[in-house]
Formats: structure tokens, sequence, C-alpha cells
């Protein structure tokens, strides 16, 4: 009984319930193959285990091309990160290839002790650099703006207009902030990274949803009749109940679902039993109705009360019925010729309710421990390959993964330098120069995934191999191993989910990072900086005494303690100093302390391009607030070259971002974004508004992120200008909320914000609505009408907004300027092109406002 339960559970989970769904095929796969092979092709290796080898001799092929090069990324990208960690006094052991810390071992060897470092005092001003250039790079989003392939396409404008919403959901769901600065962390220490983008179905994180099963299901249009042959006369059958195989509907596998009950009087009752045993009660009983049970020798009696005899052969499902009864008409015997049976037509009904889970696109950036390219290839669409390796717990795969449990529990050892590059990851994880074996990581697995294009399958001999890679994977391959075991593949292109950003240019894919050049200028830094504290530690002099002054013996059994006394004896004729002597104490050399400020100064500051404007610092020679503006401003320059490729990706991989939600997204998404009153507001993002081609830009007038304080002082210098139309600019309402915010002053009441918020709100849901048309006596009030009369009518046309104004309360004249402005924006325009009837509804309520306004000032006049 139990065991029947956990398999229909375990039969009903769908992707992402126990383990991530990460990038898998969310339908049914297309393709040469694909209805054999499973959507990502679980069972490729089963069936064409040729192929399987073939795409894993290509993957260590492509490895190999660049071993040394990639040996010595390796090498690079994890001093710095041990470097970002404080740990700087590792040294490279050339026979093991690997980084160690002083007095990590013990040594038998004294003359090995002595070329250990004394001291590992760390003043880490690498990192403090690299937290200033990823403040820089992070303490604002790039904008982006999507643009349509073709201006005058209806279907690429309306997807431009929904990829922008669309991307502030992307950048919601994967915390940009956090984002950027992982970016700029791996700028700085790696000087590569790659960004993977793709849709992920992940209950445990992303959370649960009830999602309805619909099916069609045959109801019953009226009941069952006789019809005489002789007279005509139709009389019901009461009481009649007939199961028929055609009155089931098909579930997903096959199986038949019940019918449905229906109200109405005889009708039939398909299913009943199978309702009833589920929730406990017979439903068949007590509306006139006989179970399929009971139909053997049982006695119906018809409209007339003539008995039927029911007969039930029980053939597949099938009830058929003998009458033996009479027509009340003309008494003759009816027949099953003469039933007539109902007309029966499909609805659709939900069948089921299953529990799935939630999932969304997100954007992973791996750095260059993980990312392995082709060191050769200047630019990503002359990849062959592309490799993420990661370090994933045994068990999620294995939940992940469940055909291939096996093979990943009992995966072999991985070869030389995969087991390199698997340590360099780890250790750096752990914190340490190098890997501390344990239980926790022989349960971690390297996971490779990896992207091969189309013309990288001609590295493949086999012909025969070769044209069925191709035909599998037309786009391109992406293909997963957990160690050495195969998990899955499907017909990929690495375009459609990647993009890699360097931080400085240069040559193939082994470039410096940022830090790079300071890595030295640190490592000279901790040198001297522990030639000083050798220098105050045993430069402290000896006191050497005359023993004919001293007594030695007497002060051996001495205890050195506060104020003691010891027996001492002066020479005659000379002083009692006079029989101490003690040289002068060892003195660090003043050059080299300017030296050590020149390294962690102008010399740091240079090759960076981090100078003191740029973190806040101190500048001697500069006394003015426009000085500091200008080095401000050549210090941002310098760094421009890294903030301009930055721009260029990030709008790439938002572009991915949007490609990814169109072709994941089953169903129109309604999400709160925060509407121009700084209110959040339903919008829907509608999947069919994301039909045509698109493209992305950076906004080009931008050359780095602006600080905070940065904007306030540009502010100020603006409110001590007597320009008149910067004033009125300062104080149009819609720029209100923008200068409260940069000011920090947010709880500052200003006249009419309110108003216009709440104008702005119900904008919002007159677009939604059609005004009201209603039509008055000619006679009535002029002032209310709206339109001019109608030609030869007696009647005038009124068009009302579904949102009445109210007369007492309302601000009308900050209402009304604020739907003008409305009306006359972007999105206004936009509106009056796609809604009409929401544009002329919003109409209607600034006409409403307008005679408002108007009826006040009428009235001021009459009273005077």
């Amino acid at each position: 009984m139990i065991g029947d339960v956990i398999e229909r559970a375990a039969a009903g989970w769908g992707p992402g319930m126990t383990a991530p769904a990460d990038g898998n095929s969310t339908g049914d796969a297309r393709g040469y193959g694909a209805a054999e092979l499973g959507p990502n092709f679980e069972l490729l290796e089963e069936l064409r285990p040729e192929v399987v080898n073939a795409l894993r001799e290509l993957v260590r092929q492509y490895r190999q091309e660049g071993v040394t090069a990639r040996r010595h990324e390796i090498r690079r990208v994890r001093q710095a990160r041990l470097f970002w960690q404080g740990l700087q006094y590792a040294w490279w052991n050339p026979n093991d290839m690997n980084w160690h810390l002083p007095f990590e071992q013990k040594f038998n060897d004294d003359r090995t002790l002595e070329e250990m470092p004394r001291y590992q005092f760390v003043t880490n001003f690498y990192q403090g650099f690299g937290l200033s250039f990823v403040a820089v790079l992070s303490q604002d989003v790039p904008s982006v703006r999507f643009f349509p392939q073709s201006a005058q396409s209806l279907v690429d404008i309306a997807a431009a207009k929904a990829a922008s919403d669309v991307a502030e959901l992307v950048e919601r769901n994967n915390h940009v902030e956090h984002l950027l600065t992982s970016i700029g962390y791996f700028l700085w220490t790696d000087g590569k990274l790659g960004a993977y983008v793709r849709y992920v179905a992940d209950g445990q994180r992303f959370g649960f949803r009830e999602q309805e099963i619909v099916a069609g299901v045959e109801i019953a249009l009226g009941p069952d009749v006789w019809v005489c042959s002789g007279c005509g006369k139709e009389t019901a059958v009461d009481g009649y109940q007939r199961t028929d195989s055609r009155d089931q509907v098909a579930g997903d596998d096959g199986e038949t679902l019940p019918g449905s009950l229906h109200s109405a009087a005889g009708a039939p009752n398909y299913g009943a039993q199978e309702n009833a045993g589920r929730s406990g009660r017979d439903d068949s009983y007590g509306d006139g109705r006989i179970s399929g049970d009971e139909f053997d020798d049982e006695v119906l009696r018809g409209a007339n009360g003539a008995p039927l005899r029911m007969t039930n052969f029980k053939n597949a499902g099938r009830l058929e019925a003998v009458a033996t009864g009479l027509c009340a008409g003309c008494g003759a015997e009816l027949g099953e010729k003469d039933l007539k049976r109902a007309e029966r037509v499909t609805v659709p009904r939900v069948v089921e309710t299953r529990r799935v889970a939630n999932g969304q696109e997100v954007i992973s950036i791996a750095g260059g421990l993980e990312l392995n390219t082709p060191v050769w290839a200047n630019e990503m669409h002359e990849f062959p390959y592309l490799q993420w390796q990661t370090e994933v717990h045994r068990a999620k795969l294995k939940a992940a993964y469940p055909h291939a449990a096996n093979k990943i529990e009992t995966t072999p050892s991985q070869g030389a330098e995969d087991v390199y590059a698997r340590v360099s990851r780890i250790s750096v994880e752990q914190g340490l120069p190098s890997i501390h074996p344990g239980d926790a990581l022989m349960n971690l697995i390297t996971f490779d995934r990896t992207w091969l294009r189309p013309w990288a399958f001609y590295s493949v001999e086999d012909e025969d191999v070769r044209r069925e890679l191709l035909a599998l994977f037309p786009d391109g391959c992406y293909v997963a191993f957990a160690g050495d075991a195969y998990c899955e593949a499907r017909n990929e292109s690495m375009d459609d989910h990647w993009r890699v950003l360097h931080a400085l240019p240069g040559d193939g894919q082994n470039r410096p990072s940022v830090g790079d050049s300071l890595v030295q200028v640190q490592e000279r830094y901790n040198v001297l900086s522990n030639m000083q504290a050798e220098t105050y530690e045993y430069g402290i002099p000896p006191i050497y005494a005359d023993p004919q002054v001293l007594d030695f013996d007497a002060l051996a059994n001495q205890v050195a303690e506060p104020a003691a006394h010891f027996p001492a004896r002066a020479r005659p004729g000379q002083p009692l100093a006079a029989g101490f002597f003690q040289p002068a104490p060892a003195q660090v050399p003043p050059d080299m302390i300017r030296h050590q400020q020149d390294l962690i100064g102008p010399v740091a500051q240079f090759l960076t391009g981090l100078f003191p404007a740029v973190f806040g610092g101190n500048m001697e020679d500069v006394k003015t607030a426009s000085g500091y503006a200008l080095a401000r401003d050549q210090a941002l320059g310098r760094l421009g070259l890294v903030w301009r490729r930055l721009k260029q990706f990030y709008g790439e991989v938002m572009l991915l971002g949007v490609e990814s939600f169109r072709k994941n997204r089953p169903e129109d998404v309604d999400v709160p974004l925060l509407g121009p009153d700084g209110m959040l507001d339903a919008r829907m993002i509608r999947v069919a508004d994301l039909k045509g081609n698109i493209a992305v830009h950076p906004e080009a007038d931008e050359t780095f992120p602006r600080l905070k304080s940065q904007q306030r002082g540009v502010l100020q210098q603006l409110f001590g200008l007597k320009d008149p139309l910067i004033q009125e600019a300062m104080a149009d309402p819609a720029n209100i909320g923008y200068i409260k915010n940069v000011l920090g002053l947010t709880e500052l009441v200003v006249p009419g914000e309110d108003s216009r918020n709440k104008q702005l709100r119900e904008i919002q849901v007159l677009l939604g609505a059609a005004p009201i048309v209603v039509e008055v006596p000619a006679a009535g009030d002029q002032k209310t009408a709206i339109s001019d009369q109608e030609a030869g009518g007696d009647t005038h046309r009124v068009v009302l907004p579904s949102v009445a104004v109210d007369l007492l309360l309302d601000n009308h004249a900050v209402e009304f300027e604020e739907c003008k402005r409305w009306a006359n924006s972007e999105a206004g325009q936009s509106a009056r092109m796609t809604n009409p009837a929401g544009f002329a509804n919003v109409r209607a309520h600034a006409e409403a406002h307008l005679r408002a306004m108007q009826g006040v000032q009428s009235n001021q006049a009459t009273g005077s």
C-alpha cells in the first residue's frame, strides 16, 4: 500500500521538484532521434554509445590543445585569489605545480627553514584597491535600451517595449547589484569571466505552484429517450444509466479518467462510483440513477410505468439495454432500436491539480578557474568549445540525473589536468593555498558542462559518427559529464546562453586582470614591512658592562623586578655610567620608508588607475572642489576602458535573458514594477508581445556611473543659478521625486506631490477601461456637454471618465497639469496609438478636472 503511494508520488515529480532543472529542455525535444532519446538525450549513451564516446573524446581533445597555457592561467588566477584572501606568503613548488604556505610542513633541513620568511604580516592594500574598484563598477546599473530591428514593424516595436519590462524582471530576480559585484571581483582577480544565462526550474529555490490539468470530457446535451417507430411518440428514459467507454477521457498516459456528474434530470452520471470511492460517499444514489453493478436483473420503470428489464452483458464496459416495455401512445413494443441517445460534446474540464516547481531566468558568473576557453582565440565566435567546471555534491547530481545515478556513484577518477584544476578551485574555496582532503570533499564531483560548435565535429575522423552528430546537434552541442559519467546533452548553441568578458585588451584568452600589476607591488611591500619588523625586534643593541663595576655573579642570582637593587661599584675617580656602554640601535633607512609610501601610494595608483579622487582619499596638491572634480573625472576616464567593455557585455547578457524568457515561459507573467509615482504597479508581460526581432545597445551618453554625492553637487550648483528655465525645471512636479531621492530628504513634504502621485495611479486605472458615453437632453446644462450637439437631434452626447473626479477634495489644477504632462510624454503618445479607448478615458478625466476648475473660477467671479 505504502509502496504504491510512493511510486505514484515519484511518478508525479516534475522537473525541479527535488533538484534544479538547470537549463534543461522544458518541452519535448524535436528533431532527429528526439522521440527515442528523451528531451535532454538522457538515453543517448544507452542507444548510441559511439556518439557519447565521440563527444567525450572531443571534450578531452580540445582541452588538451592549450594545456600549458591553461596551467599558467590557473596558477596566476589562483595566486590572485589567495592574495585577495590575505594569503600572500605562498611559494610556488615546480615539482608538484602547487602553492605552499611557509611552515605548512616539517622540514628536516635547517637551511630550508632559514629561507622561510620570519614574519607573515600582511597589509592587504591589494584587497583595499580591489574593493574600491568593485565599488566603482557596481555603484550603478548600466543603462541599456532595446530597439526594434525594423522601425516599420509593429511586431518589432511591441517586442522592444516588452523587452524592457523583461530585462527589469531579470535584473530583480538575479539581484543585479550582487551580480555587478561578482563581475567586478573577477575583473580584478581573474581578468576573464563568463555569464551563463538559462531558465532554471527549482522548487526549493523559487517555490511551488498548483497547476491545473485540463482535458476533454464528453457530456450529454440532454436525456436519452425512447422513440416509437410506429407512432413517433418520445418517452424519457427515467432512471436509465449507461456507462460507455466513449464517455471517458484519456489521461496523459492513456489511462481513463472519470467523467462528470450532471444536474439535468435523466442525464448520464459517468464515473459516479469512482468518484464516490475517492470521496467516501456514493454519488450514484439519491437522484434516481442506479450504479452499474445493480443493472443485473434490475427492473426499471419507464415514463408510463411499463417494466423495462436491463441486462448487463459487461462487454468492454458497455451496458446494452434490452427493453420489454410498451409505447404509451400506441402500445407497440419498444426495443434497442427505439432508444435514441442524446447528443454528446467534448468540453474542457480540470481533471487534476499538480504541484509544479517555479522557474525563472538565472544568470551565473564564472571566473577564470571555472571557465575554460581556447587560449588562442581572440573573439567568442572563434571558440570551438567552451567549458564550465564546478564542484557539485554527489547527492545533488544523482537527484538531478536519476538515470545516471549508479554511474555517478562509481565514477572513476579524472585525468591529471582535471585534478589540477579541481584542486585549485577547492583550495581557494577552502581559503587555503593547498587542498586539505576530507570525507566531505570526496562527495564533491567535478561537473563538466561543455558547449561545442557544429564545425567542431569535423575533428571526428569517423564520418558516420560525424554525420550523426551534425544531425543530432545542428545548432551546436551541449553535453554534461559528472566526472566521467554521461548526464545529458541537447541541441544548443553557446551563443544563445554565454557571453565572455575580459578586463583589459590583449591577445588570446589568457589576459591579465586589473589587479595583476599590484601583486608584485604587494610582495615588495610585504618584504619591506618584514624588514622593518626585524629591525625593530632584533635591532635592539646589547649593553656592555665593566666586570670591575658590576658584580655579574650577584646579578645572576638577583630576581629582575621593578625598583630592584643591583650591586655595583664605580672605578675610582669615574662615574658609575662610565662602566657601561650601549651601541646605537639599528635604524630603518628613511629612503626605505619613502619607498614603501611610494609603493602603496603613487605607484599603486598609477598601475591600477584608482587615484585618491575615486575612493575619497586626500590629495595634498589639490585644495579646491573644482580640482577634486577634475581629478575624479580624469581617474574615471582611466577606468572607463573597463566600464565601456562592461556596458556592452551587460547589454548582451540582458538580451540573452529576454531571449530565455521568450523561449521558456509558458504563459504571461504578472509582475509588480515600480511606477513613476514611486508606487508598485501591476504590469502584465505578455509572451505574445515578444514575437518580434530586437537589438540592444548601451546608453551612448554614459561615460561612467555617478555617485549620489556627485549628483547632489550638480543639483546644488543648479539651485544657485538664476536661469529661469532651470528654475522652472527644478520646480516641475515630475522632478520632485528625483530631487528628494538625491538629496536624501524622503520625508520632505512637497505641495501637490500627493495629488500628482494620486493622478498617476488613476491614469493606470483609466487606461484599463473605456469612457462612458451618455445622452443628455438638449435643454440641460450646456456646461456639462463635451461634444457638439448631434445634427438634427434634441440630445447631447456626453463622454464621462470611468473614474470620476471629486469636486470637493481633488486638487484640480495639479491633477489637470499631470494629465497634460502624461498625455504629451512618450507613455501617453504610445497609449494614444496602441490603446485609443484608454487614452480617451484619460482625456475625459482631464476634461472633468478642467470643468471643475472653470466652475470654481465662475463661482469666484460671481461672488466678487
